[in-house]
């Protein structure tokens, strides 16, 4: 009988086919059947026999500084065990782990869904407390940021403390713990030179945490806030005026703070800016020969802000033009339009 010999081709094709069917059976010790789904499941992907062990089993994790790992655990806990009690401590467990990468902003956001998702669990405080840390800081993150100066995005983490910090007034509005909080997001703002917003912050501590002892600090927050927005005396000068009754206000409520010198010698700047130009002002009448309405601004000059250079020098000016000269003036000008 002749002998047929198969193709070595196929004999090839035939092996590879094999070997892939092996390679698709799952490996001893790594999957398992399961009689319950009539399917393998990878056993690594199965958590620990109870919720109390997989939240424990993850917290270790954390402990020995595998935190990747940790958080992949702390995953299987929320999709096996969403309804346990120990729920709200694995979601605390979330933001730690991330605390310890680094992740601050995303760590907020974890204890953030630990009072939005478990309103009543007992963490509530645990979570404020963590929350403040984070704003804390990001605040410092951003001080030591500021004073390298080529640094890009140097003001970020304020905005960032500013996000954090707002999370803690929205969770407990109108506590000493939310005053804190109010009076920081303020200084944030500040810091990053966006005075309307700091302004409005420290006003809201002023005036909706009037015993707090944060109004002091916010008081003095907002004379300097309005001191720092003050312009030239070519600009409009309200935020001088602004600066001025602020520290009037700050000095009558705390007479005895030691920043009070401080902003004394504010107040001076900024009554000496204001003034400086009301004398602009008197100089361009003068210039227009309009010399009613010049003395009128000399005159003010002397009487409102006799604090001031510029009003010595309106007082010059009045010394050097006499009522009855400037009238003559006037009438010769006054004819003058007449005639023409």
């Amino acid at each position: 009988m002749r002998r047929i010999d198969k193709p070595v081709s196929a004999c090839c094709a035939g092996a590879a086919i094999a070997a892939l069917m092996l390679l698709a059976m799952p490996a001893h010790g790594q999957w398992t059947w399961t009689p319950q789904t009539g399917r393998w499941i990878n056993i690594k992907n199965l958590p620990k026999e109870t919720a109390e062990l997989q939240l424990e089993f993850a917290r270790g994790l954390l402990v020995k500084g595998d935190h990747d790992k940790a958080f992949k655990e702390t995953n299987k806990f929320a999709k096996f065990y969403p309804d346990s009690d120990l729920a709200d401590q694995n979601q605390f467990l979330r933001g730690e782990i991330r605390m310890a990468q680094g992740k601050l902003s995303g760590a907020a956001n974890e204890f953030q869904l630990v009072v939005s998702t478990y309103p009543d669990s007992a963490l509530y405080e645990d979570v404020i407390a963590k929350q403040y840390e984070i704003g804390d800081a990001f605040y410092e993150k951003g001080q030591i940021r500021l004073h390298k100066k080529w640094r890009l995005f140097r003001k970020r983490a304020f905005k960032q403390a500013i996000e954090v910090y707002s999370m803690v007034i929205d969770n407990q509005p109108f506590t000493d713990a939310a005053a804190e909080a109010q009076y920081k997001v303020g200084l944030c703002h500040h810091t990053r030179n966006e005075y309307i917003e700091a302004a409005y912050e420290y006003k809201r501590v002023i005036e909706d945490y009037a015993t707090s002892e944060w109004v002091d600090d916010a008081s003095h927050g907002l004379a300097i806030c309005y001191c720092d927005s003050a312009k030239e005396p070519d600009y409009d000068q309200e935020p001088s005026q602004l600066a001025v009754n602020a520290i009037d206000d700050f000095t009558e409520r705390f007479p005895d703070d030691q920043r009070v010198a401080e902003l004394e010698d504010k107040r001076a700047e900024m009554r000496e800016s204001i003034a400086q130009q009301r004398l602009r002002t008197a100089h361009f009448y003068e210039k227009r020969r309009n010399f009613g309405a010049a003395r009128t601004y000399y005159e003010l000059l002397v009487e409102k802000f006799d604090d001031t250079a510029a009003a010595a020098t309106a007082q010059q000016w009045i010394e050097d033009n006499p009522v009855v000269e400037l009238r003559a003036a006037d009438r010769v000008l006054h004819g003058k339009r007449a005639a023409s």
